[in-house]
């Protein structure tokens, strides 16, 4: 019977651990999690704290600053963890860590391996089109993202889809291959697939301030950037003088308007239907002005000047 131990922030990790607690037949037991405290959490978008998770299944858990410190090594050295699994953190395994489990530790990265590695890979594949996407387990090495791959799951990311229910999606792939995988990984039994570097792709950070955008760019590339970055995200915003307007939901109508860019063609079922740089319109469905309460895009717009300026 094997042991594994969950180095864990966010909601994919919180998938993976539900599942191994609730599939019959799994022999592998789980050690320890390893978890952000809430000063670091904070700022982190998908943060779990997992107390109700470790105080359900009756599992150990540490807080920590950084998961190479002294004190967090110790603790998990003392759990002695046939495997380390780490999902959604940002800090880089030091080679301490990486030698102190048994058989290694498996890297969880939402992203199709070579393809996606960086940061920020979800928002980026909304971002960008992408169509066909997945999830990825990999032994972790002292390069990010570059071990061989021990498992892959794939999905696909529709139109109506944001970077919530990508997320989703990715949670429930990752949880699928644990329970399919994690007794054979605890007991050091890998199928290992070296990653071609010639098919790489990699994406760099964002911060919040990358969401500002107007109205001139295309219908379809600004529905993306707005589903790429909504909640749990800062979100995508437009600057009205010194305020920020948040655009939290559209819809991509694929029609066209001979109107000048910015300009609201109707307001209806809460939604505000804007012409793009292109000509096509897009429906601005929910907003969120400030740090006020979020609302719909047409309640946001009653008694304001209809027109070219309204979110611009």
């Amino acid at each position: 019977m094997g042991s594994v131990l969950f180095v864990a922030c966010t909601n994919v990790g919180e998938s993976m651990i539900h599942a191994m607690m609730n599939t019959e037949g799994i022999q592998s037991k789980i050690c320890g999690i390893v978890d952000l405290n809430i000063q670091q959490g904070a700022s982190k978008a998908n943060y779990r704290t997992y107390a109700d998770i470790a105080q359900m299944y009756n599992i150990p858990i540490h807080y920590c600053n950084s998961v190479n410190d002294e004190c967090t090594l110790s603790w998990i050295a003392d759990k002695k963890p046939d495997v380390i699994i780490q999902t959604g953190w940002s800090q880089k395994f030091g080679s301490k860590l990486l030698s102190i489990p048994k058989y290694g530790c498996i890297g969880e990265h939402p992203a199709p391996l070579p393809k996606g590695r960086g940061a920020a890979c979800v928002n980026w594949a909304i971002l960008t089109g992408e169509k066909e996407w997945g999830d990825s387990f990999f032994e972790m090495v002292a390069e990010y993202d570059k071990g061989h791959l021990l498992a892959q799951g794939f999905f696909n990311i529709e139109e109506y889809d944001n970077v919530k229910t990508v997320y989703d999606k990715v949670a429930k792939t990752s949880a699928d291959i644990v329970v399919r995988e994690i007794d054979r990984w605890t007991e050091g039994c890998f199928s290992p697939i070296e990653q071609d570097d010639s098919k790489s792709t990699y994406y760099k950070r964002r911060t919040p301030a990358d969401g500002v955008f107007t109205f001139d760019l295309p219908a379809e590339q600004l529905h993306n950037f707005i589903r790429a970055q909504t909640t749990p995200y800062p979100g995508a915003f437009v600057l009205n003088g010194s305020k920020r307007l948040y655009v939290l939901s559209s819809e991509n109508t694929h029609t066209r308007s001979q109107l000048p860019v910015g300009t609201i063609v109707s307001m209806k079922n809460g939604c505000v239907d804007v012409v793009c740089g292109d000509g096509y319109i897009i429906r601005v469905c929910r907003v969120k002005p400030g740090n006020a309460p979020e609302c719909w895009a047409a309640e946001y717009a009653a008694g304001k000047t209809a027109g070219v300026d309204l979110f611009v």
